[in-house]
Formats: structure tokens, C-alpha cells, sequence
């Protein structure tokens, strides 16, 4: 047993008048029956947030994993134990970022993204969060509810928390998935339309039923190149203008 995983970013329409790039990321790693996924959507006012999505992805997903390879119990732990290893994950994110804002001669707010992560094994897992976009773990008992990880906005619309902020550890949040689940799904807020329910209850099954019965019928690149152009179909701009972004993990 392990993991297929199929992952897509498509740039909004938004952007795409603009001439403006994607500024999504995803990155994961799987170990046989461990699994680590994160998405990040970088904030559209932050003029290098592109490069701070896939910088904190990529940092993330490396710390999680080196971590839960080297001491798999890790994933036991309570909650306020689990988000201090996870903060240490978001702080050597944050380390990237500083360095490469000096490289650039840019501050550190320029690169601002948020941040929905997975990491888990055959028997639990945890969803960490800073700001906006969704995760959902679905258990493998088919009669038992989702656990879904929120987003977490301002006071006022469009005002999320970012990596970057200062005040990042207080915006960190963990949740844990402490059963086995068959599917994982962790999303930017653009996918949310059409891949949540109403109210974000669960996965819209209309849209996710039929996707997932095609993606466990091919390989990860066939399924995350039909998952590209799915999200990137020019129908999706008269429900969202954003930046899209789906990673859907299966156990295989």
C-alpha cells in the first residue's frame, strides 16, 4: 500500500489579462505509506509572492519529511507538541524566505503566502495551516466524517494570514486526522468553488466522484496533466478569476 498523488496549478484569468504568472505552488513527498503535501497561494498584492509559494512548499514538505522519517512517533504526539514541530517546519520555511529577500534586495513581505499542509502515515496524521485554502482527509470507513482543516481569514473580505507575517506563529494551526484515510485533498482557495461543498462541508462529489474514478486509472503524470487541464478549462473563469490549485493524494 502507499500513495498515488496528482497535483495541478492553472493561473486564474485574472492574471491571465494581467500577463501576471501563477502564484500557486504544491510540492510532496511519499514514503511508502507516508505521505507529505503542502499548497501554497501567494498573496496578489505581494510583488514576488510566486517565489514565496514555492519556496515555502518546497522548505515545508522537505523539514515534515526529514522529520517523520527520522521519528516516525512524532506523528503521536499530542497537539500542542505536534505544532511545535510544526512551527520549527514553518520557521525553517521562513529562514528560505529571509535569505532569499536579502539575495534579492526585497523585503520579506513581498514573498507573502499561505500555507495548507498534510503529513501523515498509514494510522494518523495532522493538517497544518497558516491562513487561507482547505484540506480535507476522508477516512478510509466510509461512514465516518471528513476531517477538514478551515481557512482562516481577516476581519475584513480577501484579508488572509501569510508565512511571511510577523505574527505567524499565533495565525499557525494543526488539526489532527487520528484514523486512516483513503484520499487526501488540499486545495487554494481558487479550487474551492467547484471542489467544496456549499459552506465548505465536504468534497463537492459531482466534481470530485468522476475525477477520482479517472485518476485511479492512470499514472500520476497522465492524472495530473488531465488535473491541469480540468482546473485550467476557460468554464472555470465564470465561477473564479484566481490562480487554481488541487493536489489529490489516493491510497493506492
Amino acid at each position: 500500500m502507499g500513495w498515488q498523488v496528482h497535483a495541478a496549478s492553472a493561473t486564474g484569468k485574472s492574471h491571465l489579462d494581467k500577463g501576471i504568472p501563477c502564484q500557486d505552488a504544491f510540492a510532496y513527498r511519499v514514503d511508502g505509506e507516508r505521505l507529505v503535501a503542502a499548497v501554497c497561494d501567494g498573496a496578489g498584492s505581494a510583488a514576488h509572492s510566486e517565489i514565496g509559494s514555492r519556496l515555502i512548499a518546497d522548505a515545508v514538505v522537505a523539514a515534515l519529511a526529514e522529520r517523520l522519517a527520522a521519528q516516525p512517533q512524532w506523528l503521536q504526539a499530542d497537539e500542542d507538541g505536534f505544532a511545535g514541530f510544526a512551527g520549527e517546519a514553518v520557521a525553517f520555511a521562513r529562514e528560505a524566505l529571509v535569505a532569499r529577500a536579502r539575495r534579492d534586495g526585497a523585503a520579506l513581505s513581498s514573498y507573502a503566502a499561505t500555507l495548507v499542509a498534510y503529513v501523515g502515515d498509514a494510522q494518523r496524521g495532522w493538517f497544518v495551516h497558516v491562513g487561507d485554502g482547505l484540506g480535507v482527509a476522508e477516512p478510509a470507513q466510509s461512514d465516518a466524517p471528513a476531517r477538514i482543516s478551515l481557512p482562516h481569514n481577516g476581519e475584513y473580505a480577501n484579508e488572509t494570514y501569510f508565512v511571511t507575517g510577523e505574527a505567524w506563529r499565533g495565525c499557525l494551526r494543526v488539526l489532527a486526522v487520528s484514523e486512516p484515510v483513503e484520499r487526501v485533498a488540499l486545495m487554494s482557495d481558487g479550487a474551492m468553488p467547484f471542489a467544496m461543498q456549499k459552506g465548505n462541508a465536504g468534497l463537492y462529489r459531482p466534481f470530485m466522484d468522476p475525477v477520482e474514478r479517472y485518476l485511479r486509472t492512470v499514472d500520476e503524470a497522465a492524472g495530473s496533466r488531465a488535473l491541469h487541464g480540468t482546473l485550467d478549462d476557460p468554464r472555470t473563469h465564470g465561477i473564479t478569476s484566481d490562480d487554481k490549485t488541487l493536489l489529490i493524494a489516493l491510497r493506492s
